[in-house]
C-alpha cells in the first residue's frame, strides 16, 4: 500500500490487520447515500448511460461498457459491450411482475423505482448498477463465463475471465460466504431491508493503448531531500514525461494532517518550474489512508523519518471517514501548488463506496486531464479483491509492494495487476525492491503490465539497459497484438482450469483421505526440536500437563523448528491462546518450503485466527483465547482450506485459499510456538507484556 520501501513492510502486515479488525465508523459514505440523484449526478471520464427506456415488457439500459435487460418477470441480463460484446451475467429478482416507472435519466446516471417488491436501481456511466431494496428481496445470480480469477473479501467480490467480467459488492458483509461462483449459481440470496448490491460489469472503458505507449513515469523517493536539483530534474526528461515526486514526509509538512511544502513555497515552484519548462508534468505525494484528521488515529501523527525503520510505521484508517477534510486539503494542493496530478498511497480498503466516491471526488478535482495514481497493493481487504468502477476512474493503479513472492504467479500479475479488461486503467507493478530483469519484463508485459522508471535506477547501466532495451523498446502496437493473443489462447484454457477447481472444491469439502501421519508430535518431543526464541524472552519452553507451553513478550518470537523433507499435504494442531497478547506473534504452526514460500496459521489475542502465505494475510473465524482450539490446514494441486474444531473430530471451515501449486514440492521446515507473520525470528518494536500460550499436538501429513 505504501512505499517507504522494504524497510517497514514487515511491522506494515501487523499494524494493517490491527486496523481491519476494527468496525467502520460514522461519517464515511455509504452504499444507501451513494443510491441518491443527487450524488455523482454528472457523467465522468467519458463513462455515460448512452440509453435508458421502459417499455410494457421491459427496463433497457445501455452504458459504455454494458447493456442491461430486465424483463417484467424480474429475469435480467447483463451484457459486456467493450472488447467482447457477450452475455456475463443473469440476475433473476422474485417478485417482479411489472416494469419500474423511470424517474431520471441523463448521460450520468438512469434511476428506476419498482413498487413491487420494493426495490430501486440506480446506473451509473460506468456501468455500475446499484440494487437498492426497501423490504427483503430474493435474488438468485448466474454467471455467463467461466471464472478464471475470483477474489472475494467480506461483501465484495470479482470474477472474471480474460475478456472481463463483473464485480459483486454488498452492504450485507455475509453476501461473500453465499457466493460459489464455480457453481453455475453464484449466489441464491435474500437482500435484507435497506440492504445494497452493486453489480459492476467489466471493462467499464476502452484500454488506452496510445497513452500506456507514451507515458512513463519516472518515480523520485527520498528520506532526505524530496525538492531534487534542476540537473537531476532535467535529466529524467530523457526517461519519461511524468514526474513521481513522493518522498511523503520529506515533501510535506505536518503529512498526516495538511499538505504544506516541506522547504517552502517557492523551492516547490522552481521544481514545477523546471519539470514544466522540460516538458514534463508531474504529480505528487498525498495519502487518504495516512491522512489521520478526524479519525480515531489523529493522536498517532509522524513528521519525521526517525521514527520509520524496520520496527516502526506510521498509523494508517481504512473506512472513509476522513474523506471530507481529505478533499479539501488536496483541494488546497491542486489550487495553490499546482501539480498536473495526485499519488494517493494507500485508499479506504475497508470500505467500498468510500472507495468509490474517492475516485469520483478526485477526479471532479483534478479533471479529465489531471493524473491520478492510485498506489493500492492492498485495494479492498487485504488480498486480491478490488472494485474495478473506482478504479475506472485512475489512470495508473500500482500494486505489489512487497509482494515479491506473487510476481511468480499469473494470476496475481494477469488480474490483479495488469486491469485489463477489468477497470481498463494502466496497471503498474510496484518495483521499488526486485529490480527488473528481462525475465520479469517479459512476463510484465505479456499480461499487459507497466513499470516505473526509479530514479535512482539512473545510475546503474546495466537496469537501465533492461529499462531501455527490454521494455521502453517494446512498448509498440505490436505489443498489443502480443497481449491479446495470449489473452484468447488463455481464455481457451480457462474451462479446463474451472473444472479442476470446482472438483477440488468438493473435494475439500469432504473429510481428508490422509494415511498415517508423516509426524505426530507431542509437548515433550515438540520440545526437543530447534530453538529461535527472542533475546527478550528467557527460557520460554516448558511442559505443563503434557502440552508445550512458551511463555514470552507479546510481540516477540519464540519457537521450534523441525527440518522436513518430504512434500506434506496439510497438518492439524491443537492450541491455546490463554494469556499471550500476540497477535501476528501469536501461536502458530508454519511450515516453509525452499523456495521461500510458507504457509503460517495461528490465533491471535483479540479472539481471531490468522494466516499467512508469503506475505499474503488473512484473519478470519473466532476463538476464545482461554479455550483449546484444533486448527487443520490441508491442500490438494492448486487450492486449500483452512478449519477449525473445538473437540478435533467436527470441522468447520473458515478460509478457501489458492496456492498456485506452491506447496507442491517437499518442504524445508515446520515450526511451532510463538512464530511471527513472516515465518522469520524477529519481534515488533513493542514487545508488550508477558503472557504464556500452549501447542499441545502437532501432526503432518
Amino acid at each position: 500500500m505504501t512505499t517507504f520501501s522494504q524497510m517497514i513492510w514487515m511491522p506494515f502486515l501487523f499494524l494493517c490487520m490491527l486496523a481491519l479488525a476494527c468496525p467502520a465508523h460514522a461519517g464515511a459514505p455509504t452504499f444507501q447515500e451513494l443510491m441518491s440523484p443527487a450524488v455523482f449526478p454528472d457523467a465522468q471520464w467519458g463513462m455515460t448511460v448512452e440509453n435508458a427506456e421502459v417499455s410494457k415488457t421491459a427496463l433497457h439500459v445501455t452504458t459504455t461498457g454494458a447493456d442491461f435487460v430486465l424483463d417484467a418477470s424480474g429475469q435480467g441480463v447483463f451484457r459486456q459491450r467493450i472488447g467482447h460484446e457477450r452475455e456475463v451475467l443473469r440476475i433473476r429478482i422474485q417478485g417482479v411482475a411489472t416494469p419500474p416507472a423511470l424517474t431520471h435519466s441523463g448521460p450520468g446516471f438512469a434511476f428506476a423505482a419498482f413498487d413491487s417488491p420494493k426495490l430501486d436501481l440506480r446506473t451509473n456511466g460506468d456501468s455500475l448498477f446499484m440494487l437498492h431494496a426497501h423490504e427483503p428481496i430474493s435474488l438468485e445470480i448466474t454467471r455467463a463465463i467461466e471464472p478464471g480469477f475470483v477474489a472475494i473479501y467480506k461483501g465484495n467480490a470479482v470474477i472474471l475471465d480474460e475478456w472481463g467480467g463483473f464485480g459483486l459488492f454488498c452492504s450485507d458483509k455475509d453476501f461473500g460466504g453465499a457466493l460459489h461462483p464455480y457453481e453455475e449459481a453464484t449466489t441464491r440470496y435474500v437482500l435484507s431491508a435497506d440492504a445494497v448490491l452493486w453489480i459492476g460489469i467489466c471493462p467499464p472503458k476502452p484500454y488506452n493503448w496510445e497513452r500506456s505507449f507514451k507515458d512513463n513515469v519516472v518515480w523520485h523517493w527520498s528520506n532526505v531531500n524530496a525538492y531534487p536539483p534542476d540537473s537531476d530534474l532535467i535529466a529524467w526528461a530523457k526517461e519519461g514525461n511524468i514526474v513521481l515526486l513522493q518522498s511523503e514526509v520529506m515533501l510535506w509538512k505536518d503529512w498526516n494532517l495538511a499538505f504544506e511544502p516541506r522547504m517552502g513555497a517557492a523551492e516547490f515552484e522552481r521544481v514545477r518550474n523546471t519539470i514544466h519548462g522540460h516538458g514534463m508534468r508531474f504529480i505528487v505525494y498525498t495519502s487518504p489512508y495516512y491522512f489521520l484528521k478526524d479519525t480515531p488515529l489523529e493522536s498517532k501523527v509522524m513528521n519525521s523519518f526517525d521514527n520509520f525503520s524496520v520496527t516502526g510505521f506510521p498509523a494508517g484508517w481504512p473506512y472513509g471517514v476522513n474523506i471530507d477534510p481529505f478533499m479539501t486539503e488536496i483541494g488546497k494542493v491542486i489550487a495553490n501548488y499546482k501539480p498536473d496530478g495526485l499519488y494517493f498511497d494507500g485508499q479506504y480498503t475497508e470500505n467500498a463506496p468510500a472507495l468509490y466516491a474517492l475516485a469520483r471526488r478526485t477526479r471532479a478535482l483534478v479533471g479529465d486531464s489531471g493524473i491520478l495514481e492510485w498506489h493500492s497493493t492492498f485495494a479492498l481487504g487485504d488480498g486480491m479483491c478490488f472494485l474495478p468502477q473506482a478504479d475506472a476512474y485512475v489512470d495508473f493503479i500500482l500494486r505489489g509492494e512487497g509482494c515479491d513472492t506473487a510476481y511468480g504467479k499469473d494470476d496475481y500479475l494477469r488480474y490483479f495487476v495488469s486491469c485489463y479488461n477489468s477497470s481498463n486503467s494502466v496497471g503498474v507493478l510496484c518495483n521499488n525492491g526486485p529490480k527488473p530483469t528481462a525475465e520479469l519484463v517479459e512476463r510484465i508485459l505479456g499480461v499487459n503490465c507497466r513499470m516505473h522508471t526509479i530514479a535512482s535506477w539512473l545510475a546503474d547501466a546495466p537496469i537501465m539497459d533492461v529499462v531501455h532495451n527490454n521494455y521502453a523498446a517494446r512498448l509498440t502496437p505490436a505489443l498489443r497484438e502480443r497481449v491479446d493473443r495470449g489473452c484468447d489462447e488463455r481464455q481457451g484454457r480457462i474451462g479446463e482450469r474451472v473444472t479442476a477447481r470446482a472438483e477440488e472444491l468438493r473435494a475439500l469439502r469432504e473429510p481428508p483421505r490422509w494415511n498415517r501421519a508423516l509426524l505426530d508430535e507431542k509437548g515433550d518431543s515438540l520440545a526437543k526440536w530447534m530453538p529461535s526464541v527472542s533475546p527478550l524472552n528467557k527460557d520460554p519452553f516448558s511442559i505443563r500437563e503434557g502440552a508445550l507451553a512458551i511463555t514470552g513478550k507479546a510481540s516477540t518470537y519464540a519457537f521450534l523448528t523441525h527440518a522436513f523433507g518430504v512434500a506434506p499435504s496439510g497438518f492439524v494442531a491443537r492450541m491455546k491462546q490463554d494469556t499471550d497478547g500476540g497477535m501476528s506473534w501469536g501461536p502458530a504452526v508454519c511450515v516453509q518450503w525452499k523456495s521461500g514460500t510458507y504457509l503460517r496459521v495461528g490465533l491471535r489475542s483479540d479472539g481471531q485466527l490468522q494466516a499467512d502465505i508469503s506475505g499474503d494475510q488473512r484473519c478470519f473465524g473466532k476463538q476464545d483465547p482461554l479455550q483449546w482450539i484444533w486448527v487443520r490446514a490441508r491442500w490438494l494441486r492448486t487450492r486449500g482450506v483452512v478449519e477449525t474444531s473445538v473437540n478435533g473430530t467436527d470441522f468447520q471451515s473458515v478460509w478457501n485459499f489458492e496456492h498456485d501449486g506452491a506447496f507442491n514440492n517437499p518442504a524445508e521446515s515446520i515450526s511451532v510456538g510463538k512464530i511471527p507473520f513472516n515465518g522469520s525470528a524477529v519481534d515488533y518494536s513493542e514487545p508488550g507484556p508477558d503472557g504464556t500460550c500452549f501447542v499441545e499436538v502437532v501432526r503432518v501429513y
